[in-house]
C-alpha cells in the first residue's frame, strides 16, 4: 500500500471511530433523556418547535431559553421556574425542552407530577416501604433539575401536601437545585395550593413566574395532532 493510501486509509479510520463515538454519546443522551421521565409525547420537544406568534410568547419562549442556558451553564444556580396558565398552551413543551437541554449539558434531571412525588414521599411511611422517608425525598432533591408537574391536582389534605411540597422545595432551594412547576392556575390559585412559603421560592434570585394567558393550541389545530 502506497504512503498516500495507506494515509488515506487512516483518515478513514479515524472518521469511523470518531463517528462511532459520537452516535454513542448521542445513544447516551438520548437513554437518559428517555430515563428522567418525560413523556413520550414530548420526548422530541425543542424551543424551536413552540409556536411563539405573540410577543407574549416570544417573550416567554426567551425567557425559557435564557433559563435553561443558565441552569446547563451552572448546576449551582438553584433557580426556579413556574408555568401558569391552561391546558394546551405549551407549558409542558417548554418545561420538557429546558429540562433535555439541560441533560444535554451533562445535567442531571427529574419529569415527576407533583402527586407522584408526593405519593413517593407518603409512601415511604408504610412499614413495609422498600425505602425510607430520606431516600425517598434524595430522589427528588439530588437531581439538578427537577419538573413537577399537575401543580394543583389534590392529594391528601391542604395542611399536609403543603407541609410535604415545601419540605421537597425547601431541601431543594438549600441544595441550591433548580425547580420547575408547572400549574393549569391563576397565580392567585397556585398561591392557595401551594401556601405562601413554598410561593416565596419562586421569587427569589433569578426565579420567575411565567403565565401562559391564550388559548389552547390543541384546540387551533383542530383534528391535527397537538404539538404542545
Amino acid at each position: 500500500m502506497s504512503p498516500e493510501a495507506l494515509a488515506a486509509h487512516r483518515r478513514e479510520s479515524v472518521r469511523q471511530l470518531m463517528a462511532e463515538r459520537e452516535a454513542a454519546a448521542q445513544e447516551r443522551l438520548e437513554r437518559a433523556v428517555g430515563r428522567c421521565g418525560i413523556p413520550e409525547r414530548f420526548r422530541g420537544k425543542s424551543f424551536e418547535q413552540f409556536q411563539a406568534v405573540t410577543p407574549k410568547q416570544q417573550r416567554i419562549l426567551r425567557a425559557c431559553r435564557t433559563y435553561a442556558e443558565r441552569v446547563a451553564a451552572d448546576r449551582s444556580q438553584g433557580a426556579n421556574l413556574l408555568l401558569l396558565g391552561g391546558p394546551g398552551t405549551g407549558k409542558t413543551h417548554l418545561s420538557c425542552a429546558i429540562l433535555a437541554h439541560a441533560i444535554r449539558a451533562g445535567r442531571t434531571g427529574l419529569f415527576i407530577s407533583v402527586a407522584a412525588a408526593l405519593r413517593l414521599v407518603r409512601e415511604s411511611f408504610g412499614p413495609h416501604s422498600q425505602r425510607t422517608e430520606s431516600e425517598a425525598l434524595a430522589l427528588l432533591i439530588q437531581p439538578d433539575v427537577l419538573v413537577l408537574d399537575e401543580a394543583g391536582t389534590g392529594i391528601g389534605k391542604d395542611e399536609k401536601r403543603q407541609a410535604m411540597l415545601f419540605d421537597i422545595l425547601d431541601s431543594r432551594y438549600a441544595a441550591m437545585r433548580s425547580t420547575i412547576l408547572i400549574g393549569n392556575l391563576t397565580a392567585e390559585e397556585m398561591q392557595a395550593y401551594l401556601g405562601e412559603r413554598v410561593m416565596d421560592r419562586f421569587h427569589e434570585d433569578h426565579s420567575a413566574v411565567l403565565s401562559f394567558r391564550w388559548p389552547s393550541h390543541r384546540r387551533a389545530l383542530g383534528t391535527q395532532p397537538p404539538s404542545v
